[in-house]
């Protein structure tokens, strides 16, 4: 039979189910691996710094800052993604 021509959910003996489930178990590892350092990230940035935006100066954790610019980095990246 040919891709073609098949229809309907794959089977359970199928190789194409066996592929989404390697990929979903990627992706949770990848997820927790990248939980995992976030939380390692923020315990060890928790130093007060001073920001200047603009005229203020602003005191926060060092980790609250780089994650407002990571943020602000995805937004900029998702409406770039977005006008195309």
């Amino acid at each position: 039979m040919r891709w073609s021509e098949r229809r309907g959910p794959a089977q359970p003996g199928d190789g194409q189910d066996r592929a989404g489930q390697r990929r979903s178990l990627t992706r949770l590892v990848v997820g927790l691996v990248l939980g995992v350092l976030a939380v390692v990230f923020i315990v060890q940035n928790r130093a007060e710094v001073a920001i200047r935006l603009l005229v203020p100066v602003v005191d926060l954790p060092l980790w609250t800052a780089l994650a407002g610019v990571l943020v602000l980095g995805m937004l900029i990246g998702a409406l770039w993604v977005y006008r195309r």
